[in-house]
């Protein structure tokens, strides 16, 4: 679990932090004119089993990112999404070999 957050951080510093997304919008849900602006959009869905999980899609509709696991709150998973938005200024990156 550690490692998927770790690279999902590290793939949103690289991705969507240089757009200035992330850290100008802290709220989880933005408005119909944010949405537009965005380069990015956070989904939240629930899977076949009933739990809650976010993906993160690119404005060319592919997902750069996803929650990895299943949260069986949806409030849990939108502070999943929170967590990922405060955390990604701040991640380094790693190269592993």
């Amino acid at each position: 679990m550690q490692v998927r957050r770790r690279l999902a951080v590290a793939l949103l510093a690289t991705i969507v932090l240089p757009t200035g997304f992330l850290a100008l919008n802290p709220s989880p849900r933005a408005s119909a004119a944010d949405e537009k602006k965005a380069p990015a959009t956070f989904e939240v869905y629930k899977d076949r089993a009933g739990e809650f999980r976010w993906r993160l899609r690119a404005t060319n509709s592919q997902i750069i990112a996803n929650s990895g696991e299943g949260y069986k709150e949806k409030r849990s998973c939108l502070s999943a999404i929170e967590s990922v938005k405060r955390d990604a200024p701040l991640a380094p990156v790693r190269e592993e070999e």
